[in-house]
């Protein structure tokens, strides 16, 4: 994407929201990663040092990864650093692009609102049946709860980005 476009993409939101993104949802992502990198670090020591791994350590990286990337997803959103191909933005009309722009976030809404509500489902259906890890019996109830609720979240974040782009019409300085 040019520069002149690449311009305002992050969402320009409140204090609240910029609180939440930041601090609760990058700070949750930070520690958890930390938690992940500490698991490893003792799993690998115990397991070539003392000939003594971490029991589960796998179940329990599977879930620390899920809750950290589904943690992230709305600060990438919220910055709008998804991946892109911009081969033909050299060649699209300004009007084109700012219609896209539009299209594509809300596009990106619906589809992350109706994978959320899948997952809750999903969720719901692990509390009624029980789903709990093979081997430390963790359930996976919690886990896919948070992964909805981050989803739903990253869901108003481009809904509230096309709200954005929309309102901003084309950028003054490639009117011409």
């Amino acid at each position: 994407m040019s520069a002149n476009v690449a311009q305002n993409r992050a969402l320009q939101s409140g204090s609240v929201i910029q609180f939440i993104l930041q601090r609760l949802l990058g700070g949750f992502a930070a520690t958890l990663l930390f938690g992940l990198m500490m698991l490893t670090l003792f799993d690998v020591v115990g397991r070539y040092g003392f000939n003594a791994p971490i029991n589960g350590s796998y179940e329990i990286t599977e879930l620390l990864l899920a809750a950290i990337i589904f943690s992230a997803l709305p600060l990438v959103s919220a910055k709008d650093d998804h991946i892109t191909v911009d081969l033909i933005d050299a060649f699209v009309p300004l009007f084109i692009a700012w219609l896209r722009d539009v299209a594509i976030a809300l596009v990106c809404a619906v589809a992350l609102a109706g994978i959320s509500y899948n997952v809750w489902h999903k969720a719901e259906e692990s509390v009624r049946y029980g789903d709990q890890t093979a081997m430390l019996f963790l359930p996976t109830a919690p886990v896919y709860f948070f992964i909805s609720i981050a989803i739903g979240f990253s869901s108003l974040i481009a809904l509230m980005l096309a709200w954005q782009y929309a309102r901003a019409g084309l950028p003054s300085s490639r009117k011409a």
